[in-house]
């Protein structure tokens, strides 16, 4: 899996990312995700808890603030994180589906891989929020795509705000601006975060779905792994994409993918 991983992150380092549309279209050449995409309450389950732990996580963070206005602009960040999970917890609602039983069969995997990628302080955490939270924000964009159409709509919309994006910039590039010391940390820890957040990406597909096996079918250990590694080959293209966007990003605040 991890040799997996480092291959797709050599072919994403030579990569220049395209305009969105052009983006769009070539990964929907490259793979079409809507065949993929899991049923609207699986799918909204595993997104209202990220959500929700993303408004836990800066919560936590708040009384960590370096400066006053830091503290007022993490606040409203996370509110908007807040809208962002009460949005999707609506749409499951309008779905007759109850938010925390959609999102209770996901809230084990998603807390460990929180606390695989905790940071050591506010910055790391900031840092954190901003490469995770907004590559999988972009991926779960990309998955509805087989969602029914008023719900993937929604689901764009609920995920449209950008304000933690831009106070994260912001208060990033300020505060290293005269310390090399915190950019050449900040720099490795995202370097570091790329990994944990692909595991959790290939997490939300179904590897029996995506290698075309039938769910119930019954399958010997070195079956299993060749199912596995079938899937994994099937996402290397959305995978490319992913990291491409994730040093974009870096490149944002000045660090080095």
């Amino acid at each position: 899996m991890f040799e997996w991983i480092k291959r797709i992150g050599k072919k994403a380092r030579n990569l220049v990312l395209p305009e969105r549309e052009e983006r769009r279209a070539r990964n929907i050449e490259a793979i079409d995700l809507a065949p993929y995409t899991p049923e609207p309450k699986v799918f909204l389950g595993q997104l209202a808890y990220l959500e929700l732990s993303q408004f836990e996580i800066l919560t936590n963070e708040l009384k960590f603030s370096p400066t006053t206005a830091d503290k007022a602009q993490l606040s409203e960040a996370a509110a908007k994180s807040f809208q962002k999970y009460r949005a999707i917890a609506k749409l499951l609602s309008t779905n007759g589906v109850d938010a925390t039983d959609a999102m209770d069969p996901f809230t084990e995997r998603i807390e460990t891989f929180h606390s695989r990628t905790n940071g050591i302080d506010w910055y790391e955490t900031v840092v954190k929020v901003y490469l995770v939270g907004g590559l999988l924000e972009d991926f779960y964009k990309r998955l509805a795509v087989g969602l029914p159409a008023e719900v993937r709509e929604d689901v764009e919309k609920a995920l449209k705000d950008s304000a933690f994006e831009k106070f994260a910039k912001s208060v990033l590039i300020e505060a290293m601006k005269d310390n090399p010391q915190l950019a050449s940390r900040l720099a490795l820890w995202g370097r570091r975060l790329m990994g944990d957040v692909l595991l959790e990406l290939r997490a939300a597909f179904d590897n029996r779905k995506l290698a075309g096996v039938a769910k119930g079918a019954k399958l010997t250990i070195e079956q299993e792994r060749q199912v596995n590694l079938d899937a994994y080959s099937k996402l290397e293209p959305l995978v490319s994409e992913m990291i491409a966007v994730h040093t974009l990003r870096m490149d944002a605040l000045g660090l080095s993918a």
